[in-house]
């Protein structure tokens, strides 16, 4: 069984640099990962070696699928929540 990790991402804040690491383990390496389901906020991107990155333009909440696939063509996935917040506007 290939397991996604982390269970949970930390939210990203609209126009701030964003940058996390997608891992998977319980197969043979190496993995690709890819999404497949559901939708990134404008800005971000999720790279074929698990870097999910960028800086978000939106503001909302994404809900989204990471699949990872193993070197053996197996394939586990986890679905993710991010909330884009605005960011604070110093006066």
């Amino acid at each position: 069984v290939i397991a996604v990790n982390p269970a949970t991402l930390p939210d990203p804040v609209a126009g701030a640099a964003y940058g996390e690491t997608i891992t998977a383990t319980g197969g043979v390496g190496p993995y690709g990962f890819a999404l497949t389901a559901g939708s990134l906020p404008n800005g971000l991107a999720l790279s074929a070696g698990g870097s999910l990155s960028g800086t978000a333009t939106e503001v909302g909440t994404f809900n989204f699928t990471v699949t990872a696939t193993d070197a053996n063509g197996q394939t586990g996935s986890r679905a993710y929540a991010i909330t884009v917040a605005a960011p604070v506007l110093a006066m």
